[in-house]
């Protein structure tokens, strides 16, 4: 079961909702449609979306598939999306595996940053770890390292961000 919330980007209202996938999509109030960004397709202010699943492995498919169809109605390019792809379903194997309650997924796209962030109730932070040749998990939050620009956990939310550059048409 997938519980859904609309989320209001800092700084602003919302102005418009998109169902993408089933999750509530928010842009800010002061995003100006004659900038160059917006002329590009792309997101001028912030776009926000979260979703909360059910701890449950068999859910962290369709939380892959709800950030794929945020990313696109964001026009964010399909090779960044499908390495943000990769980190969300590695953050939230994660926490299905490691975290208590419900998972929280949130993504943020801004104009040259897409933010991933996943929360549940667990206090105890991701950690790096080194999995043997052989062994069948802990690769997870090193992948994540490897493809992401930045990462972090504070124990109950662990994040990544991707930065790139896009081209403006």
């Amino acid at each position: 079961m997938t519980r859904l919330q609309e989320e209001t980007p800092p700084g602003g209202g919302i102005r418009s909702f998109a169902d993408v996938a089933g999750v509530s999509c928010a842009r800010s109030v002061h995003e100006d449609r004659h900038s160059t960004s917006a002329r590009a397709g792309i997101p001028a202010a912030p776009h926000g979306c979260q979703a909360a699943f059910l701890p449950d492995l068999a859910n962290v498919g369709e939380m892959r598939q709800t950030a794929g169809a945020f990313l696109r109605r964001c026009r964010v390019s399909d090779p960044v999306a499908g390495v943000v792809v990769l980190a969300v379903s590695e953050l939230a194997t994660n926490a299905v595996i490691h975290g208590e309650g419900e998972v929280v997924l949130r993504i943020t796209v801004a104009v040259d940053v897409v933010r991933v962030s996943v929360t549940d109730h667990n206090p105890a932070p991701a950690v790096l770890k080194e999995a043997g040749p052989d062994g069948e998990s802990g690769r997870g939050i090193r992948l994540v390292d490897a493809i992401s620009d930045a990462w972090e956990s504070s124990g109950k939310e662990t994040w990544c961000e991707f930065r790139y550059a896009r081209a403006e048409g």
